[in-house]
């Protein structure tokens, strides 16, 4: 939501294709996650030879889980906040109750379908107020021609980078597990161009604006251009959002600490830690900077391991039947993905590094550019690697 407005409050509807592309590769990492668990009757991360390997995305995606917990419950209160003055530790407590309640008593599907009533009032509320916001005729077609205004390298990069996490792969995965494809596909679609949808409704409403400090003066700022309906519009929606990401992440934690312990106890302790980290850092008001600075290396590195592992696993004969390979257009897209996601996650230990160092960070095409040529050889690997297991002639 914070990358979204800002987009919007700085370039208006300029940067729309960035969370075009954003919708397109989320759904094409995660249809490749679920097809595999599908095809092969496993949860990605069960299909991993290497022990360390397995571990090392289980701690990084368990971390992340934890350290973003505490954001995914203020942001539900902060919403909460501006349509009633609640105590924080009140609000907090009872949040983490009800996300409790819901994991403690909802089956996997269950509580999918419980976060995707929650998603359509959401995308409802923010397109209400982003149909209201005076545009332009064709201004949001015009969007969706990609080009980089000057200065906007990085808000492009945050709009693929908080779109396509890795928790949500192994989300994918793990409630896909039993599915039919033609459903998995037909759910995943829904879903996901919903949040599509949302994410540019959400930048819409930014251009109300003209600098993003606060959810609170996203709200108030365009409760005065729309009128007070869109204040209450607004913070509903993000009220909504923070609740679904504040199930969403211990969901995706116990998913993996299942699929790593094996065990129903194992899922049970995944969303309970996470959880129980959101609520002491949401009640204390502190921000788990060490915690995040981890999330952000392992995170920047696990995500290109695991587009590596999907791409390769989805064109593995040994993983998948005939009719689960991926075609070339997915290949061909999952390649384009696979580059953004390089830069993306070779940015994350960059500034990760930055920041344990007390470094300033560049932030211009120069350093887009280094990345891009570090994360080269990478991508030459798994192309050989994939034309290799597909012996090229197939193509």
């Amino acid at each position: 939501m914070a990358t979204a407005s800002a987009a919007g409050a700085s370039y208006h509807t300029g940067l729309v294709w960035a969370l075009a592309f954003a919708t397109v590769a989320c759904m094409v990492l995660q249809e490749m996650a679920a097809r595999i668990t599908i095809a092969s009757g496993k949860e990605i991360l069960n299909i991993l030879d290497s022990k360390k390997v397995k571990l090392l995305i289980a701690i990084s995606v368990l971390v992340g889980c934890a350290a973003y917990e505490a954001g995914n419950i203020l942001g539900a209160i902060a919403g909460l906040n501006l349509l009633i003055d609640v105590p924080v530790f009140l609000s907090v407590s009872v949040l983490v109750i009800i996300c409790a309640l819901i994991l403690w008593f909802g089956s996997v599907q269950t509580v999918s379908r419980f976060l995707g009533v929650f998603v359509a009032v959401m995308g409802l509320v923010f397109c209400v107020v982003a149909f209201n916001v005076d545009l332009e005729e064709g201004a949001i077609a015009q969007g969706l021609i990609p080009s980089v205004p000057a200065g906007s390298e990085w808000i492009v990069i945050g709009l693929i980078g908080t779109t396509i996490v890795p928790y949500n792969l192994f989300l994918g995965s793990g409630i896909s597990k039993g599915q039919q494809i033609p459903d998995m596909r037909f759910g995943l679609v829904v879903s996901v161009l919903l949040g599509g949808v949302v994410s540019v409704a959400i930048l819409v409403a930014g251009i109300e604006i003209n600098d993003v400090v606060s959810f609170a003066e996203l709200a108030s700022v365009t409760g005065e251009h729309l009128g007070a309906w869109a204040k209450i519009f607004m913070a509903l929606g993000l009220l909504c959002a923070g609740l679904t990401s504040s199930v969403t992440a211990p969901l995706a934690a116990a998913l993996i600490m299942k699929n790593v312990g094996g065990t129903d106890r194992a899922y049970k302790w995944g969303w309970i830690l996470v959880l129980i980290t959101g609520f002491i850092f949401g009640i204390t008001a502190l921000k788990p900077i060490p915690i995040i600075i981890m999330a952000q290396a392992l995170n920047g590195m696990i995500l290109p391991l695991v587009t590596i592992f999907l791409i390769i696993k989805a064109n593995d004969l040994n993983v998948m039947t005939a009719k689960c390979l991926n075609g070339w257009l997915i290949n061909v897209l999952s390649v384009l993905i696979l580059d953004v996601v390089l830069i993306i996650g070779i940015n994350n230990i960059y500034k990760t590094c930055c920041t344990a160092f007390h470094i300033q960070a560049n932030r211009d095409l120069s350093t887009l550019i280094f990345l891009q040529l570090i994360g080269a050889p990478v991508l030459l690997f798994t192309v050989l690697r994939v034309l290799k297991l597909r012996k090229v002639k197939n193509y």
